[in-house]
C-alpha cells in the first residue's frame, strides 16, 4: 500500500503549494485556487479526528472536487419535476432560437445598445423593444427593467413618493422570498391605506378612502393565490372610473403576465396584458421570465405620460435591464408569432399524455429494471412560479423505488448525477414527471437509471 493511501494525521495535511501543484493544468485564477485550498485545509483541520481513515489521496482528490464546483456551481439540471417554470431552476426555459441569437450578438462584439446608429448620438436602449411592448399589449408606451419587483417599486416611487396609495386588503400579496407589496410600497416611499377584508372590498371602500393625500389606486392581480367563496372585488374597469372621477392615476400589477390566452392550453384563464390595458389602467406591470418565455425582467407599460415621468426617475439608473436582457427579451417576443411551438412554457405544456406514455416505455424497456423498480403512472404537474397556482394538468412519470436505497438516498443519488436529476418525492417514493424532461435527456436520463440499476 503507498503512503499516499494510507490514513493521515492532522500534521501530515499537503500544504497549499502541494495543492496547487494537482491544479496547475485547472484553467482558473491562481488567487482563486490558492483561495480555495486555504479554505479547504482548514476545513479539513477543524474536522479531522484522530481516528480518521482519511487518506492523502482522498484529500487530494476532495480538494480537485471542491475546486471544480466552485468553477462551475451552476450548470444544466434535468428537471423532473413537473414543474414547468420552477423558480429553483431559473423559471421559463430559452427557445434554441433565443440562445443563438444570444451566442451571434455577443460573441465578442459590440452591440448598439445606447447608440443611435442614424445620429451617432446617444439613444436610449428601452427603444430596442418599446414598438414590440406596444404592438403586443396596446399601451401607448412600455419600457423594461430588471424584474417585475422593481417595475413595482420604479412605478410606484413615480406615481406615489410621499402620497398614500389605496389598495384593497385582499390584494396584499407576497410574491415570493418574503418580498411583500407593503413593504416594496414603503421602500417606495409611498404609504399604505389598505381597504376592505381579506375576501371582500367594494368599490365605495375606494371612494372613501380618498383623500387630498391619495396619490394612486392599485390593484394587484392575485397570480399567486385564490381566494373563493364569499368574495368581493372591484374590478379594474371600476377602479379606472373612480380613478377618473378624482383625478387620480391607476396602477395594476398583474404578476405573472399573460400576453396569450392560458386558457386555451388548458389552464384557467388569466387576463391578458392587452385587455388589462384596454379598460384604460395608467400603468401596468408584469414579469418577463414567467408565463412571457423570456429572461428575469419586468415591463412597465401603460399611457404615454406616465411612462415618460417613470424614465426620467433617476431610479431606473439602478433598475434598468442590461444588453443581455434586452436581446433574450427581444428573441422571446420574437416567438409570439406562433408561440405553441416557438415558446418552450406553451410547447411543453401541450405535450400531448402519449407522447408522454410512449417516452415512458421506451425508457424503462431500455433500463430493464433489477434493483431499481420503475412503474410508470399519470400525475399531475404545475405551472410553478406563482402563475395559476390552483391549475394543474395530466402528466406522465416514473415512479421509483430502489431494493437497496431509501427514497431519500435515491432521490439525493439522481442530484449527484454526472448530470442532476431533480424529482419529487410522493408516497415513498421518487416521482420523476417527463413533460418538464427534454426528449434530448431521454437517453441521458436512460444511463443515469441504468447506473443506480
Amino acid at each position: 500500500m503507498s503512503s499516499k493511501n494510507n490514513p493521515i494525521n492532522y500534521a501530515q495535511l499537503p500544504a497549499v503549494d502541494h495543492l496547487l501543484k494537482l491544479a496547475e493544468d485547472v484553467h482558473a485564477p491562481l488567487a482563486l485556487k490558492t483561495h480555495v485550498a486555504r479554505q479547504f485545509l482548514e476545513n479539513l483541520r477543524l474536522q479531522l479526528k484522530p481516528d480518521s481513515t482519511l487518506t492523502r489521496s482522498q484529500v487530494e482528490s476532495e480538494y480537485l472536487l471542491n475546486l471544480d464546483q466552485i468553477l462551475n456551481p451552476i450548470g444544466p439540471v434535468i428537471n423532473a419535476t413537473g414543474v414547468i417554470l420552477h423558480t429553483g431552476l431559473g423559471r421559463a426555459a430559452y427557445s434554441a432560437g433565443m440562445v443563438k441569437r444570444l451566442v451571434e450578438m455577443l460573441s465578442d462584439v459590440y452591440v448598439n445598445l445606447e447608440l443611435d446608429l442614424a445620429t451617432g448620438q446617444r439613444g436610449n436602449r428601452n427603444d430596442h423593444l418599446r414598438p414590440w411592448l406596444q404592438a403586443l399589449t396596446n399601451a401607448e408606451n412600455g419600457i423594461l427593467v430588471n424584474n417585475n419587483a422593481a417595475a413595482v417599486l420604479l412605478a410606484l416611487n413615480t406615481l406615489a413618493n410621499r402620497k398614500q396609495v389605496v389598495i384593497s386588503r385582499g390584494q396584499l400579496v407576497e410574491i415570493g422570498g418574503s418580498f411583500r407589496i407593503p413593504e416594496i410600497l414603503k421602500k417606495a416611499g409611498a404609504k399604505l391605506v389598505e381597504v376592505g377584508t381579506t375576501n371582500r372590498t367594494h368599490l365605495n371602500d375606494f371612494r372613501s378612502a380618498i383623500s387630498s393625500k391619495t396619490g394612486l389606486l392599485l390593484w394587484v392581480h392575485t397570480s399567486n393565490y385564490r381566494i373563493e367563496g364569499f368574495t368581493k372585488e372591484v374590478g379594474l374597469a371600476e377602479l379606472v372610473e373612480l380613478g377618473k372621477e378624482f383625478n387620480l392615476p391607476v396602477m395594476a400589477d398583474l404578476g405573472s403576465g399573460a400576453l396569450v390566452d392560458i386558457g386555451e392550453y388548458g389552464l384557467r384563464r388569466e387576463p391578458l396584458v392587452s385587455e388589462v390595458v384596454k379598460t384604460g389602467v395608467d400603468v401596468v406591470t408584469f414579469s418577463v421570465d414567467k408565463l412571457l418565455g423570456g429572461p428575469q425582467g419586468g415591463v412597465i407599460a401603460g399611457k404615454k405620460s406616465w411612462i415618460n415621468r417613470i424614465e426620467k426617475n433617476h431610479l431606473l439608473r439602478a433598475l434598468r435591464s442590461d444588453k443581455t436582457q434586452i436581446i433574450l427579451t427581444l428573441e422571446a417576443l420574437k416567438n409570439y408569432h406562433d408561440p405553441a411551438t416557438e415558446t418552450p412554457f406553451y410547447r411543453d405544456i401541450s405535450i400531448p399524455l402519449e407522447t408522454l406514455h410512449r417516452r415512458a416505455h421506451a425508457i424503462v424497456q431500455a433500463i430493464n429494471p433489477n434493483e431499481l423498480k420503475i412503474e410508470i403512472c399519470e400525475t399531475p404537474g404545475q405551472v410553478g412560479s406563482g402563475a395559476a397556482p390552483t391549475d394543474s394538468f395530466q402528466s406522465v412519470a416514473l415512479k421509483l423505488k430502489h431494493n437497496r436505497k431509501s427514497t431519500k438516498s435515491l432521490a439525493a443519488a439522481l442530484r449527484q448525477a454526472s448530470i442532476p436529476v431533480l424529482g419529487y418525492i410522493n408516497e415513498d417514493r421518487v416521482f420523476l414527471d417527463l413533460r418538464t424532461v427534454r426528449t434530448h435527456q431521454d437517453d441521458l436520463l436512460m444511463r443515469i437509471l441504468r447506473d443506480l440499476n
